[in-house]
C-alpha cells in the first residue's frame, strides 16, 4: 500500500511540476552552446553511430530531442501524463519523431534486450526502490549495451552550503524560478525516499556491480560542462551533477 501511495504522490509531484520544469529545460534546449554541449556529453559516452535508446524519466522530452536530433532512434518512458504532454509537444514543435509512452521506470512494458543504450536524467533519486530500476534497464538493454544516467546528491551534497544556496537563489530570482533549497513537495521528498540517506554516487557504483554491469565509470562536474552564465549559478552551483555510464554484461542465451 505505502507503494501505490508514493508512486501516486510522484506522479502527482511531476504532474503538478511539468509547466516550470518544461521551462527551464526548453530554455537550455533552445541554447545553441547548451544544447551542443549536452550532446557533445552524450556523444562522448555513445560514439557517433545511431543507435536505439530508451530514455526512462524522460520529462518533456528534452534529453530525447537531443539525442534524436543526433540521429539516434528514440523510445521515451514517463510516469507522468502532463510531463508526457509537454514532450509530445516540444518534440512536434522541432520536427523530431520520439516514441513517447507513458510506464513505470520499475516495471517497463518492454520486452527484453531491446535496445543498445539506456539514458535516464535526474530520475533515479525520485523512485522507491533504485535497484529495481536498474535491473530494469538491465533486462532491456542488449548484452554489452550502455547505460548513461545523469543526477546529484540532492540531499547530502557538500556543496549546498546556506552560503551557495542564497548565491544560487539570487540567480534562480533572476530566472524566474523558486528557490534551490525549498522543500516544495515535503511528502514527496520525504525520508521514504532512498536517496535521502543514500551515498552518491558510490551507493549507485554498489547497486549496478550487483545488477552485473560492468565498466562503471562516474563523470563528475557535469553542471560545469553544460551549463553557462546565469544558468549555471542558478541550477548547477549547489550540487556535483555526475553521470554514471556502465556496460551491461554479457548474459547467457535464453
Amino acid at each position: 500500500m505505502r507503494y501505490v501511495v508514493l508512486m501516486d504522490c510522484i506522479e502527482a509531484h511531476w504532474n503538478r511540476r511539468s509547466a516550470s520544469y518544461n521551462d527551464f529545460v526548453v530554455k537550455g534546449f533552445a541554447d545553441l552552446k547548451e544544447r551542443r554541449a549536452w550532446q557533445d556529453h552524450f556523444t562522448s559516452i555513445l560514439g557517433d553511430a545511431p543507435l536505439n535508446i530508451l530514455d526512462v524519466g524522460c520529462g518533456p522530452g528534452i534529453v530525447s530531442m537531443q539525442l534524436a536530433e543526433l540521429g539516434h532512434r528514440v523510445t521515451s518512458v514517463d510516469l507522468s501524463d502532463e510531463m508526457l504532454s509537454c514532450a509530445r509537444r516540444n518534440a512536434e514543435t522541432a520536427g523530431l519523431s520520439i516514441d513517447f509512452r507513458k510506464g513505470d521506470a520499475m516495471c517497463l512494458d518492454i520486452p527484453d534486450r531491446e535496445f543498445d543504450a539506456v539514458v535516464s536524467d535526474y530520475m533515479l533519486w525520485t523512485v522507491p526502490d533504485p535497484e529495481k530500476v536498474i535491473s530494469e534497464w538491465s533486462r532491456v538493454l542488449k548484452d554489452d549495451g550502455i547505460l548513461a544516467y545523469t543526477d546529484g546528491d540532492w540531499f547530502n551534497d557538500p556543496l549546498s552550503t546556506p552560503l551557495r544556496c542564497r548565491i544560487s537563489d539570487m540567480f534562480l530570482n533572476l530566472c524566474g524560478n523558486r528557490s534551490s533549497c525549498d522543500d516544495d513537495d515535503p511528502e514527496f521528498r520525504g525520508s521514504d525516499l532512498w536517496s535521502r540517506t543514500a551515498d552518491r554516487p558510490s551507493d549507485d557504483m554498489r547497486m549496478l556491480e550487483n545488477a552485473g554491469f560492468r565498466d562503471i565509470h562516474v563523470i563528475h562536474g557535469v553542471q560545469k560542462k553544460v551549463l553557462h552564465g546565469t544558468r549555471y549559478y542558478a541550477y548547477g552551483f549547489t550540487n556535483d551533477h555526475f553521470t554514471v555510464t556502465a556496460r551491461k554484461g554479457i548474459t547467457s542465451s535464453r
